[in-house]
């Protein structure tokens, strides 16, 4: 019976441990490589703010993500695989949106050299990749990645409306 026990509380020690590692640790990294349809590596410093939490969870989320220069290279191999990052410059509809971001702290910075990402999360988008689509809308849910190859920072800006 004791060995049983034992046994039953590992188990437990074990599920809490990798629930708070995920939880902590992961969620991050996996949310992120999901919304923008490729892969954050691992450890790789985050810095987020986010004022979700309003009517209907309304908000903005501002991620910086900060990339070292092996990481970046790779992560670089990866959006020119990927047919939905496009070298900048942004189109001017785009970059006067995020450049119009409710809170003044949350806004991504010009940037001369890298590539972007845009993702539509309306549940009326029919292409979830086309940003045009977005402009005739009441609300807004959409997600736009910057990655400057100059810093090797990935600034990301969600917005819930």
């Amino acid at each position: 019976m004791k060995k049983t026990l034992k046994i039953i509380g590992i188990i437990l020690l074990i599920l809490i441990i990798l629930y708070f590692t995920y939880k902590y640790v992961l969620r991050d990294y996996f949310f992120y490589s999901t919304q923008l349809d490729i892969h954050i590596p691992i450890f790789t410093k985050i810095e987020e703010k986010d004022t979700h939490g309003g009517f209907h969870g309304d908000g903005e989320t501002y991620t910086k993500i900060y990339f070292s220069k092996e990481k970046a290279e790779k992560f670089i191999n990866e959006i020119n695989k990927n047919d939905h990052w496009t070298n900048l410059q942004m189109p001017e509809k785009l970059q006067k949106r995020i450049s119009n971001t409710i809170d003044k702290e949350m806004k991504i910075p010009y940037i001369e050299q890298g590539y972007w990402f845009f993702v539509d999360r309306h549940d009326k988008a029919t292409d979830k990749y086309n940003y045009n689509e977005m402009f005739g809308r009441s609300s807004l849910n959409f997600s736009i990645a910057v990655f400057d190859t100059n810093s090797n920072i990935l600034y990301i800006y969600a917005l819930d409306t």
